[in-house]
């Protein structure tokens, strides 16, 4: 078998491949024999088929899947012999094909770009360091109130923080439109998001009250039908309800499942999850400072093949998407639109598989055992969901690279130049400071539930 190599680009390569014409008739008589056995011919017992009559009949078809063969075994073996790895499948344009003639055809495919060791040792990385203060704790305590917040039917007119509960059916030049209208739809005055003239217009309003509200959607509006015009809305207000925060004492504290229900035992548990909060957000904020210094340190090319593939994947997970919340399919999906975020994320792939490589970075199974049960914790039967993962390799395969990820930003942060930088808990978790997140919920899970 003669073999040469071009390398048109940095990651392209283009194997020139010549089969001796010996190995193609051999490829030929075995694929005759086979057909003699089987094929069936007017005139001709099953099997009794002349070699022939086969030949001059099936010639071509025979000719064809004897080089397919001829060129899936040479190929592999070429790339063994020149220490080859394909970043995807070869193009493949066959130069010459006959009987009695050597084959010969021309392999182009990309290979993996070479990053040798990648590292960030010439970076800073910020690390934020947060200490929970009183005011934290202050602020959740009121959080976790306010949502057990009892709400109370009043005749009186409705004032912001009040819940309303409200029909409405929104027109525009007399005609309805898409989920413009709805039933018994709560909100809470000052903080539902609605149009800023539709909320204006239920404040001082009385449960019973019927009114029509002319609002405007803002020209930036994220439905084009919809943006810049004014609808009309007929509205009928169902119930007015005003809030009552419970007593932050022993029957209260009672609902989330503490051992000890006092105030100090309460807010303590509070502390302690914060603390978890920040820790896992600060892992977090430093995988991502860690990965991007990785992206802006090294530029490469990148093969197009696992862009592409990356793109399938994303346009697959958001069908999924629309699926699971009972959306129509997107019939057309734009690739470009996920040409940026595709091609960002094989870059990274690429470095961090290279960089977990070259330090000998290996996955503990108890560590990832650890990573199984936790999340499997999620669910009514946690040890169908372990097996159901340990039953498959793929499966697997994502708390593999999970913990393979941990370990690596690791190894990167020892190399990396780290400044401490002092950070409030509110800013912290930016933009969601103002939410009570799982973790801090996570103690409501024993009494009412989230």
């Amino acid at each position: 078998m003669d073999v040469s190599i071009e390398s048109p680009g940095p990651i392209l390569r283009k194997l020139t491949i010549g089969v001796p014409a010996s190995e193609l008739e051999n490829a030929i008589e075995k694929r005759v024999l086979d057909l003699m056995k089987t094929v069936k011919l007017p005139g001709f017992r099953p099997g009794k088929v002349p070699k022939q009559v086969v030949e001059s009949r099936f010639l071509g078809q025979i000719l064809r899947e004897a080089a397919e063969e001829l060129i899936d075994a040479s190929y592999r073996n070429a790339l063994q012999d020149k220490s080859l790895v394909p970043a995807g499948f070869p193009s493949i344009e066959t130069k010459k094909l006959a009987r009695g003639q050597d084959l010969e055809y021309v392999a182009t495919f990309e290979v993996f770009p070479e990053l040798e060791n990648p590292n960030i040792r010439d970076c800073e990385i910020d690390k934020p360091i947060c200490l929970i203060e009183e005011a934290d704790i202050n602020r959740t305590v009121d959080t976790l109130l306010k949502q057990h917040t009892e709400w109370v039917p009043t005749d009186d007119q409705s004032e912001l923080g009040d819940r309303m509960l409200i029909d409405y059916v929104g027109t525009i030049d007399g005609q309805k439109f898409d989920r413009g209208e709805a039933e018994d739809h709560p909100l809470i005055l000052g903080e539902s998001g609605l149009l800023p003239e539709f909320e204006e217009g239920l404040k001082n309003q009385s449960a019973r009250i019927e009114k029509t509200i002319s609002a405007r959607f803002p020209t930036d509006y994220g439905v084009t039908a919809l943006a810049g015009k004014v609808a009309e809305f007929a509205i009928k207000i169902k119930e007015v309800a005003k809030p009552r925060l419970p007593q932050l004492n022993e029957d209260f504290i009672n609902k989330f499942g503490l051992e000890e229900a006092t105030e100090k035992a309460f807010r303590t548990q509070i502390g302690k999850n914060l603390e978890r909060e920040a820790e896992t957000r600060i892992d977090t904020i430093l995988k991502e400072a860690v990965f991007n210094a990785l992206l802006n340190a090294y530029e490469f090319e990148v093969p197009k093949t696992l862009v592409e593939d990356e793109i399938n994947r994303g346009i697959e997970a958001f069908q999924s998407h629309l699926q699971q919340h009972g959306l129509p399919a997107d019939e057309s999906p734009q690739r470009e639109d996920y040409r940026v975020e595709a091609h960002r994320r094989v870059r990274l792939a690429l470095l961090i598989r290279e960089a977990v490589s070259s330090r000998g970075i290996e996955a503990d199974s108890s560590v990832v055992r650890s990573r199984v049960e936790k999340f499997a914790q999620n669910y009514n039967d946690p040890k169908q969901v372990i097996d159901w993962h340990y039953s498959d390799a793929n499966r697997l395969n994502k708390f593999e690279s999970m913990v393979l990820e941990e370990l690596l930003v690791d190894a990167l942060l020892l190399e990396a130049k780290v400044i401490e930088k002092n950070v409030t808990f509110q800013n912290l978790m930016t933009p969601s400071t103002e939410n009570v997140s799982d973790e801090t919920r996570n103690i409501d899970q024993s009494g009412e539930g989230k």
